[in-house]
Order: structure tokens, then sequence, then C-alpha cells
């Protein structure tokens, strides 16, 4: 789908790239293409698409997929959708926010162009909701740096732990801003990600998750420090101090410093209580 027939399809129906949803549409056939060759959608696939816009994916995925499940929040986009796929045996369509919608389906791929002011709400609600073991995001390059990022590098943190915790991830490739309409003043990366076998049961995934924040909870604190001074948990410094020790961490080093594994150590030796 290019420029032309998005501004066709957005004057028939009324319609204009919603800011407030973090819409850009891709335009770029080129970009289409290298996307659905990574993806490589097969009859066996049950795919979700989230925000799939005017379809520059949605078209040749149910081409090849044996079941699409799209969620589209813009009601005028949802119009156009339903008169364009809704025939399809493969495809059906909600109409609402994902961030506020129960989906009750097992999907074995997850695509999505996410809207950048909430690409990492979405990411970890894909993340803690489905099991899914392949899913392919384009996101602002920033972001997929941060994703991929390795401890101890400048772009590393909370958001590279919460998501490693779950996948492994790729950077496939980088385009500029002119691949959509409208085109964003950022570059952006499409990303893929690869399910893990999870480690940690629903109670440690709370206290998991209460870790990454208060480590990286003040600025320039050391882990004990850190820990302690956190408004999330509750614990007394020496029993921090000895559960440190226990997990073979120091005392004095930094969130930024800490891979998954050592997070994942630590919420083992501390428990789930706080």
């Amino acid at each position: 789908m290019n420029k032309t027939k998005i501004l066709e399809i957005t004057k028939e129906y009324g319609l204009a790239p919603n800011k407030k949803f973090g819409q850009n549409f891709l335009v770029d056939a080129n970009i289409t293409a290298k996307i659905i060759d990574i993806i490589q959608p097969t009859e066996e696939d049950n795919i979700l698409e989230i925000g799939p816009g005017l379809g520059s994916l949605t078209e040749t995925l149910l081409q090849k997929t044996g079941s699409l499940t799209a969620i589209e929040i813009d009601a005028g986009i949802v119009r156009y959708l339903t008169d364009t796929f809704l025939n399809r045996a493969n495809f059906s369509l909600i109409h609402g926010d994902f961030l506020k919608t129960k989906i009750d389906l097992k999907f074995t791929k997850i695509v999505s162009n996410l809207p950048y002011y909430c690409a990492s709400e979405i990411l970890f609600k894909i993340a803690q909701e489905f099991n899914a073991e392949q899913v392919f995001v384009m996101v602002q390059k920033e972001m997929a740096e941060r994703i991929v990022a390795d401890p101890g590098t400048k772009n590393y943190g909370a958001l590279s732990i919460n998501i490693g915790l779950h996948y492994s991830a790729d950077i496939m490739f980088n385009v500029s801003g002119n691949v959509f309409y409208p085109s964003p003043d950022v570059a952006s990366s499409f990303v893929a990600l690869k399910r893990l076998n999870p480690q940690l049961n629903a109670s440690e995934l709370d206290m998991f998750r209460l870790l990454v924040k208060s480590a990286f909870w003040g600025r320039r604190k050391t882990l004990l420090t850190a820990l302690f001074e956190s408004p999330h948990l509750s614990f007394k410094k020496e029993e921090l101090k000895e559960l440190i020790l226990k997990s073979s961490l120091d005392e004095k080093c930094r969130g930024e410093q800490l891979s998954v594994d050592d997070f994942i150590c630590l919420t083992k030796n501390i428990g789930y209580g706080t």
C-alpha cells in the first residue's frame, strides 16, 4: 500500500491520521515485503495483529496464514477494515483498546507497528498475558536499542530486563520516517522477539518487577541503597546484605550492571513476600 492509496482510503472514509493514537501508516511496499519475509506466516499460524491501521500487512498476512485476529481502536478504521476484510473466512476483527481489552485466544505470532506513546505498555501486556512463540514489532529505534541492550551499556535499563525475562530479541532492520505516512521525526526498528521458557511463577514475577523497579529507583544508587530506600520494598538493611551476598552480587554494584539472570537469582533468594 502506497501513499496515494492511503490518501484515497482516508478521503473515501473521511479519515485522517490520528496523533492521539500515534498513527503512522506504512507506505513502502519493499519494507512490507521485508517484514512478511521475516514473519514467515504459514497456514498453521494463528496471528494477532495489534493496530492494523489500513491493512498494509493485513492483506498479505491473510493470504498466507490460517487465521488472523486484528484489534483496532479507531472507529473509522474499523469501518474500513470491516468493509475490506470481514468477508475473509480467516479474518476476525475486535474494535477496542488493546491495553483495556481481554482477549481469551491463543496465538502463535503477534505482529504490530506499535504507537510510540504506549509501546512499552503494549509489550508488557503481551509478555504477561500471551504465550505466542514469536512477536514482531516496529518500534522507535531508540526503544529497540534499549530492548536489546547488554548490562553495563548506556541503553541498558529496566525495559531491557523486563523484556529480557520473557524474550530473546533482535533488531532485524532500521527504517527512516520516510516509509510511513505521515512521516515521524524519528527512525524506527523492526524487532523480532522469541519467547523464552518461564523461569518464575506468578508470585515471583511480581517480586522480580519490584526488584527491577527498585534497583533503578533514584539515580546512581548502589544496589543495597536502592533496594533499602525503595518505596516498593520493605526489607531491613541486614536482610538485604545477606540476600545480595547469597546471590553472589556486590552490594556496591548498580542496577544497570545486573543481568536478567542476576535479577532472577535475587528473586529466587529473596522469595516473594515483602
